[in-house]
């Protein structure tokens, strides 16, 4: 093999003293390389020849004196004791890493190194003493955890890499990642670059240096050996599964130093810190997705004690242009709960300067009620069809051909405005609403919303205008599935949008002609459609069949027209399960999930309740089964509304009362 040989200047090489060659090798080895990477071969006025080998050699010798230079600020953690699983994860209490953070005995280290909650810590220093810590506090949007051990002092502290000052050069700089997991006396180390900053939303340097549990709380080390930051498992963003899962794929996180020591102080006198949440609710939920224009705002979260509106978009978060939502999360992530975040919105042709607190918890969001039934007039207003009994509403004096031309100051106002501002309501602040009367007196009338109640609504709200005539059976093309599909549907067309429940029976075939029986008088009176699909094999359902609810809706949408605050997706027996992955994959399209005999086990929801994608829950059959299902979608923040069932075949409409199901569908359409 050719052997081909570098002539460099080397101002000063004293190997192997590591304080004095640090310096010089890690400017040296950079731009080196560099040539010998394209081929080139330098000639200069030089004091030393280098050949490729040695080059590299000097490159290992870097390496190892950074991290010499850095090891005793590292330090091995020992758990011992708590739980055996967190969640259905089994966990154990193997060593860990720590980094030194205060010479008096404070030590970063990450909250995955405690999830099992442990009895004792024992950390082990550069000295070898072993000595028991405590946790202090913890920071849950870096992921982090700040030990002490009480009685110690001089302890060697980490210092801050220069090269944090310089963000704009720190991609492409070599790191190499500690860890004191296999032994308190010498630091594993792995090398690799920092591939990126800013990343996890603004809150961790990426490495591709190999990150994983054995150097979780270890630092990240510059080739002065100074600690660019602390690795830890934290989550990318959405895109990405959870960090921890990341490890040894060549992505891994550390949180910036300078960060760390900013937050210090706090951490120290025992409090914890939150990521900071503001509560906005936005159009389109893909972080791809721009411009960012403002759905709602969730009662209670910063965003909604500052007004935002449906309809502003967001231009400015942070001093930083948002183009799409991705610029609103990265503004948002550095920040914690109590900080501040100015905002710009651009509002009907209007710039508006804001400042948002932000807050640790978004409250759950329960949907709210003022109690009446709208509709659409000739002439575009909103007319009162019907008032509750007991609601706000009727407290506030509205009454049945009431017409609402405007609310808090919007004049005109649509229905989906009105149900839109109704959604995102404070429950302590009444709404404003401008009333024209039957006989065309104008009044302002103060009605405060409440969280809607579980109870079924008094009446059934308004019928159906005109006369729809006998109900009938049609069928319904799926296009490639081979599954037998029908409604039963009003005889004649109405102008009046009309409800839609779609139904997910057991396997088999559930008759049209029992189900045009039990729902005749609904469909006709009710102003609804009662589709029905039956599986494509009689032995179950597939996961593919899930999609057919949503096809079937845009089948019934091209025919007649549809109510989008009644839309329903309910199942008989093991149907209901199929109904309710359909709804959680598109809440924006559904209002209601009705289920009949349906046991749902141990199912929980993927995401919470949220204002205009908030489902109601009607569950039919024993009570006191269907306790801890309920239970656990109300700590979603949905509404469930239990109703005892009859018993009998689970494939039958017989088994649930038509009177209460009727009361509840009405009410889905309340304002």
């Amino acid at each position: 093999m050719k052997r081909e040989t570098c002539q460099v200047r080397i101002a000063s090489v004293q190997l192997p003293s590591a304080c004095c060659y640090r310096s010089a090798v890690a400017v040296f080895v950079g731009w080196a390389l560099a040539a010998f990477g394209s081929g080139a071969v330098l000639h200069a006025q030089s004091t030393a020849s280098v050949s490729a080998v040695e080059l590299l050699e000097l490159e290992q010798q870097a390496f190892r004196a950074a991290a010499a230079a850095a090891q005793d600020v590292a330090v091995q953690i020992e758990s011992f004791g708590g739980l055996e699983r967190v969640g259905d994860e089994l966990v154990s209490d193997g060593p860990t890493t720590g980094t030194i953070v205060g010479a008096d005995g404070w030590i970063v280290s990450t909250l995955y190194s405690f999830r099992q909650q442990p009895a004792s810590i024992l950390v082990t220093l550069p000295d070898g003493r072993r000595l028991p810590a405590r946790i202090v506090s913890r920071d849950h949007s870096r992921e982090l955890a700040l030990l002490k051990i009480d009685g110690v002092a001089g302890l060697p502290v980490a210092r801050p890499s220069r090269l944090l000052e310089r963000p704009d050069d720190l991609v492409g700089r070599w790191a190499v990642a500690l860890g004191k997991a296999y032994d308190p006396r010498v630091a594993s180390q792995s090398v690799g670059i920092v591939s990126a900053t800013g990343r996890a939303y603004g809150r961790a340097l990426q490495t591709d240096a190999k990150v994983s549990p054995i150097n979780y709380g270890g630092p990240l080390i510059d080739l002065w050996g100074d600690v660019l930051g602390v690795l830890a498992p934290i989550s990318p963003g959405p895109m990405v599964e959870g960090g921890d899962q990341l490890y040894d794929s060549g992505i891994g996180f550390a949180i910036p130093w300078t960060d760390i020591l900013a937050r210090l102080e706090t951490l120290q006198s025992g409090t914890d810190i939150y990521p900071g949440k503001l509560g906005v609710v936005t159009t389109d939920p893909n972080e791809m997705a721009g411009p960012v224009v403002v759905e709602g705002a969730m009662p209670g979260a910063a965003a909604g004690r500052l007004g935002l509106e449906p309809g502003d978009v967001i231009v400015v978060a942070g001093g930083m242009p948002v183009r799409r939502l991705a610029d609103l999360q990265q503004a948002l992530g550095p920040r914690d709960a109590g900080q501040e975040l100015p905002l710009t919105i651009w509002r009907r042709g209007q710039r508006i300067d804001l400042q948002a607190t932000l807050t640790k918890e978004i409250p759950i969001y329960r949907r709210r009620l003022v109690g009446f039934w709208l509709r659409e007039t000739d002439d575009g207003q909103l007319e009162i069809s019907a008032v509750e009994s007991g609601s706000p509403a009727e407290g506030a004096g509205l009454k049945t051909g009431d017409r609402i031309v405007g609310c808090n100051g919007v004049r005109p106002i649509s229905a989906e405005r009105l149900r839109r501002m109704i959604a995102v309501a404070e429950l302590d602040q009444a709404l404003r609403l401008a009333v024209l009367g039957p006989d065309g007196s104008q009044r302002d009338v103060s009605v405060r919303p409440i969280e809607r109640p579980e109870a079924l609504p008094a009446s059934s709200g308004p019928v159906l205008d005109g006369d729809a005539g006998e109900p009938r059976v049609v069928d319904i093309n799926l296009g490639d599935f081979p599954n037998k599909a029908y409604a039963v549907v009003p005889v004649k067309r109405v102008d009046q949008p009309l409800g839609v429940l779609i139904v997910f029976p057991e396997p088999g075939e559930l008759e049209a002609a029992k189900t045009l029986d039990y729902w005749s008088a609904c469909v006709r009176s009710n102003g609804w459609i009662v589709a029905v699909i039956n599986s494509g094999n009689r032995s179950g359902w597939s996961l593919e069949e899930v999609e057919l609810g949503m096809r079937t809706l845009g089948r019934l949408q091209k025919l007649y027209p549809i109510d989008p605050q009644r839309v329903v997706l309910g199942g008989l027996g093991i149907g209901g399960r199929v109904a309710l992955l359909a709804a959680m994959s598109a809440p924006e399209r559904v209002t209601g999930v009705l289920t009949i005999q349906t046991n749902l086990g141990e199912f929980a929801p993927r995401q919470m309740n949220m204002p205009m994608k908030s489902l109601d829950f009607l569950l039919v059959g024993d009570a006191a089964q269907m306790q801890a299902s309920a239970e656990t979608l109300r700590k979603g923040g949905y509404l469930v509304t239990i109703v005892e069932g009859s018993g009998g075949d689970t494939n039958s409409w017989q088994a649930a009362p038509i009177d209460q199901l009727q009361l509840w569908l009405a009410g889905l359409a309340r304002y």
